[in-house]
């Protein structure tokens, strides 16, 4: 490689910052139209798809502190997204489970993104698409397990 080449690792961590600092400009700017904060977002699709969970399950699921999950658990309790029950296992613990309102309102945020991202690459072909997707997917694994493992 020659000197002013920069190594294949050089350009992923330069477009990766890009990437996530024009993702976040898209939200704060409303492109998307149906918009929810991404911490709210990735909670609710998570207990679409686990179904009741606790907060600790969550935390470590996120990789955050349970203060952290709890504060954002309980946003999410006052706009009505989510109640909690008790564990049949344990009385002690309590459950997370999405209310009625939850899943009608999290299609319509997935819809307006998947809206953005189609819009975004309409002039891409359905094999880069998807070429593109299955490397997020990758990468997005990647440093899942890299983070689980060094935890």
């Amino acid at each position: 490689m020659d000197r002013n080449e920069k190594s294949p690792f050089s350009m992923i961590e330069s477009q990766i910052s890009i990437f996530i600092r024009r993702a976040e400009a898209a939200r704060l700017s409303n492109i998307m139209g149906k918009e929810m904060d991404r911490s709210s977002y990735l909670i609710l699709q998570h207990l679409e798809k686990a179904g009741p969970t606790g907060i600790k399950t969550l935390s470590t699921t996120f990789q955050l502190d349970i203060s952290t999950v709890s504060r954002q658990i309980a946003a999410l309790e006052a706009k009505g997204l989510i109640s909690r029950l008790i564990d049949p296992n344990d009385a002690r613990i309590s459950l997370l489970q999405l209310t009625e309102d939850a899943p009608s309102l999290l299609a319509e945020v997935r819809e307006s993104r998947e809206a953005f991202f189609k819009d975004l690459l309409n002039d891409w072909s359905e094999e880069e698409v998807r070429t593109f997707g299955t490397l997020l997917l990758k990468f997005n694994e990647t440093a899942e397990k890299r983070i689980r493992s060094r935890s």
